[in-house]
């Protein structure tokens, strides 16, 4: 049985994926490269392990990312409206590193691989605008780590 740790156990809950938000420019950008879905309550946007094809966008809703930790637990961090979920692996092109299951019905946008590089590719100001938001999400996992470990 796996159960979720208490945020006060883990250390990462409670966190934010990144204290950086995505500017309106590049929200505008998502919206035009990609569509947007309504996802219910208890459908996967992926799962661990996954390959990259897409990056998601919570315009409205959550998105509950989990993580396995050893001794069948897991580590767990609620997406909030706003969140960009699937950057670290769109921008290394490696599998998903978390689980992303809707908890609450919710309107996100969905863009591909292919479509989020070409974004990138044309917009510097976007780019920055990510790689800001990266930096946000190693800072945040930073945090959590060292409260766990602390």
């Amino acid at each position: 049985m796996v159960n979720s740790l208490d945020k006060s156990e883990c250390g990462l809950g409670g966190f934010p994926l990144s204290k950086v938000s995505a500017e309106a420019e590049l929200i505008g950008a998502i919206e035009k490269w990609s569509v947007p879905i309504l996802f219910r309550s208890g459908e996967i946007l992926f799962k661990l392990g996954d390959p990259p094809d897409h990056t998601y966008f919570v315009e409205a809703g959550e998105v509950l990312l989990t993580m396995p930790v050893s001794g069948g637990e897991e580590w767990t961090v609620q997406a909030e409206e706003g969140s960009i979920l699937g950057l670290p692996a769109i921008m290394g092109n490696e599998p998903y590193s978390l689980t992303a299951t809707v908890s609450r019905d919710s309107q996100i946008w969905r863009l591909s691989r292919e479509n989020f590089h070409q974004l990138m590719q044309e917009n510097p100001r976007v780019c920055c605008n990510v790689l800001q938001i990266l930096a946000g999400e190693v800072l945040a996992a930073r945090t959590a780590l060292s409260k766990l470990l602390g």
